[in-house]
């Protein structure tokens, strides 16, 4: 007997087209742990509740803000093109059900240099109550999955065609999180030019001072393109979202 096929989901259909574009991207990943000590009291200090994801956007949007090479966008093809954005806005990954399917749907935190912490999260959190809703901030997204999937694909390739579209639709970077589950790294596909992930925290020895403590750790992956920016910068932005996550004030 054979088995029976089916279509990609409606639901699904924004991140095949997303997955096919991102199969054009050399991808290469860098890992780092963070201590997330200074983390903790600032989040035990916070009259409002903050996730470790709007701290990462925050760093890496600083990070990427202060380096022009850092806000490199390409638009590939025959000619490929690279332009310099301005504003940094993260694309932020979230887990919903959208009538009865499971899927991703991404959300944009708009100009993120230029806003606080409390401000990112409360721009987050307005997609983490959204049910994905016509008018809410997934209404694009909904709109996108209504058609179909070769018109989605063809849509897709044209709006990104543009390289600040691109940056400000997708974002100058994203940010994923597995933090939920005990996983340590996650590795993200990325359309653009950077993408961080977030493992989950676990309590782990280092050293510090020359003694062995006990400190709560995360790994911190992230992603780049090689066509568009070499290791050394990737190298140097981690290390800069690193140390200002560690030394969180």
């Amino acid at each position: 007997m054979s088995t029976p096929l089916r279509g990609i989901p409606a639901q699904r259909r924004q991140t095949y087209a997303f997955l096919r574009d991102a199969r054009n991207t050399c991808h290469v990943h860098l890992l780092a742990d963070v201590d997330v000590t200074a983390l903790r009291r600032d989040r035990e200090a916070a009259t409002e509740r903050t996730s470790y994801v709007s701290y990462v956007v925050k760093a890496a949007a600083d990070a990427i803000a202060a380096n022009g090479d850092a806000r490199t966008v390409l638009r590939d093809g025959l000619r490929p093109r690279l332009a310099t954005v301005e504003d940094v806005h993260a694309k932020v990954l979230f887990d919903k059900t959208v009538d009865g399917q499971r899927c991703v749907l991404s959300g944009s935190v708009e100009s993120a240099q230029g806003l606080g912490v409390t401000d990112i999260q409360r721009v987050i959190d307005d997609h983490k109550k959204d049910d994905a809703t016509p008018d809410g901030p997934f209404a694009q997204v909904r709109r996108l999955q209504r058609l179909p999937l070769p018109l989605v694909r063809l849509l897709y390739k044209a709006v990104l065609r543009d390289p600040r579209r691109r940056a400000r639709l997708q974002g100058t970077f994203s940010v994923t999180s597995v933090g939920h589950e005990p996983v340590r790294a996650i590795l993200p596909m990325i359309g653009g030019t950077w993408g961080f992930g977030i493992g989950t925290i676990t309590d782990t020895p280092v050293v510090r001072d020359g003694e062995v403590v006990v400190r709560p750790v995360l790994t911190l992956s992230l992603t780049f393109d090689h066509r568009v920016v070499d290791g050394a910068l990737a190298a140097e932005l981690l290390g800069e979202v690193k140390h200002g996550l560690e030394n969180w004030k």
